[in-house]
């Protein structure tokens, strides 16, 4: 999990450091003794006991949320974060706070016998607040297309439900093994992924992201950046000079893609001189299920494009 911000460290003397470690001290007598189930180790490396067939789970991330329905385990989702919409049903769920800060007593209150987290998601302060109040979490992690089907795998065996986690894994291989054979029968045009366009936030080398831009047939430009989200300067960007921008569809994206051609230093971009932006749905940014999906709409794009330069030529 997240390492604490040095500030936390600080602060350890301090009276409300003393009343959140009383606050924990009176959660623990509330929650009963883990039943002795089996250890495991989970995607993280980390050494968690867990019951036999856990029954009432916590999700803390969108993602997880989303591979626990897909695995048929949404009857067993007793909560999850204010962030988790989808499938519908998980709306309906108790909320236990947000990402990065879920409320502890909510969490408590769900009596689950089994949280799922992840270091890409959450703090470390949250699972080791867990663990002293002897709930267990479980760690999922993905940073490479393949790495999001082996967690999935992963969770419906831990998880009692095998044969779901393998099935959806292997279906989903044989999509993204469908848009490799087309992506390489064309030329791989250049592609920037925007995360945030204000700084300039892209996907790194070793994120997930940039392995679904290299499947669905493009070359990232980004791919000499350290880091899993780097921040480049439009000058930058412009020496890179992309073919094609690619920004995640959110609500939080408030310019329109027309606006790109007005803005400084956006308006010097090949990409956008020639009205090649596109926004992509927002699963992009979840290494669950969805991903594929996500996968797939990149490489129709990339089709396009590459019909369209035939087509000029």
């Amino acid at each position: 999990m997240r390492t604490g911000d040095p500030a936390d460290i600080a602060m350890q003397n301090h009276p409300r450091k003393v009343i959140g470690a009383v606050a924990c001290l009176v959660l623990a007598v509330a929650v009963p003794s883990l039943v002795q189930g089996r250890e495991v180790v989970d995607q993280t490396g980390r050494r968690v006991n867990i019951p036999d067939r856990p029954s009432r789970l916590v999700s803390l991330a969108p993602s997880i949320t989303e591979t626990l329905f897909a695995l048929g385990l949404g009857d067993e989702v007793v909560g999850d974060t204010d962030y988790c919409e989808y499938p519908p049903e998980a709306r309906q769920k108790p909320h236990v706070g947000s990402i990065l800060n879920p409320s502890l007593e909510k969490i408590v209150s769900l009596k689950p016998d089994l949280v799922i987290g992840s270091p890409e998601a959450n703090r470390r302060e949250t699972a080791d607040q867990l663990a002293r109040l002897r709930i267990p979490i479980y760690g999922v992690k993905a940073r490479s297309l393949e790495e999001t089907l082996r967690s999935i795998e992963d969770l419906g065996r831990v998880l009692g439900h095998e044969a779901a986690g393998r099935a959806l894994a292997e279906r989903l291989r044989q999509r993204v093994a469908a848009v490799e054979r087309r992506a390489a029968t064309r030329r791989h045009p250049r592609v920037l992924f925007v995360v945030w366009y204000r700084p300039l936030t892209t996907a790194g080398p070793h994120s997930f992201i940039d392995d679904v831009l290299r499947r669905a047939g493009g070359l990232p430009v980004t791919e000499d950046l350290e880091g899993e989200w780097p921040r480049i300067s439009l000058e930058e960007a412009l020496r890179r000079d992309p073919d094609v921008i690619l920004f995640p569809r959110s609500e939080a994206f408030s310019p329109s893609l027309e606006e790109f051609s007005h803005l400084p230093g956006w308006k010097e971009l090949r990409a956008v001189k020639t009205h090649h932006l596109y926004l992509i749905s927002d699963t992009i940014i979840r290494p669950c299920p969805r991903l594929i999906d996500a996968l797939e709409e990149v490489a129709r794009i990339l089709d396009a494009y590459e019909g369209e330069k035939k087509g000029i030529r």
